[in-house]
């Protein structure tokens, strides 16, 4: 089962708090973009975004858009409730993103657990939250 949310807390969700240097990266998810902070100076992608290259120490940072696949990682299942918004059992996937280097954690909009494996390939879709939020959630590749 993907995540479902319970749309009568949907109403308590709030914009998230960013960092001046985390800016691109939501205003980007705003525009149902993904993208990820590359170094100009060694091409090193980095995530979390972060005001540094954590490689060569550069400033000199851009942002690149994602081509929004990758494989599963890593999961786990919650069966459990964690918080009223979120109806169990749901998937939190770690995947680790064609761009090189960068694991994302998120949720699985389709799906069932037990078809969820090492390798899967999924790519990204923008689940909405509520008028001005969509948040990148992912889905098997088909």
């Amino acid at each position: 089962m993907a995540l479902a949310l319970n749309k009568r807390y949907l109403q308590y969700f709030y914009e998230p708090v960013a960092e001046s240097f985390e800016d691109g990266f939501w205003q980007a998810i705003k525009q149902k973009r993904l993208v990820f902070q590359r170094c100009k100076n060694c091409k090193e992608f980095l995530h979390p975004p972060r005001p540094m290259c954590y490689k060569c120490h550069s400033y000199d940072l851009e942002w690149v858009e994602s081509t929004g696949k990758g494989k599963i990682y890593s999961w786990v299942v919650f069966t459990r409730e964690v918080h009223p918004l979120y109806r169990v059992p749901f998937e939190v996937v770690l995947v680790d993103m064609e761009e090189k280097g960068v694991r994302f954690i998120s949720n699985m909009a389709e799906g069932k657990p037990e078809d969820l494996h090492f390798g899967m390939p999924v790519e990204v879709v923008f689940m909405p939250i509520n008028d001005e939020w969509s948040l990148p959630w992912f889905r098997p590749v088909k």
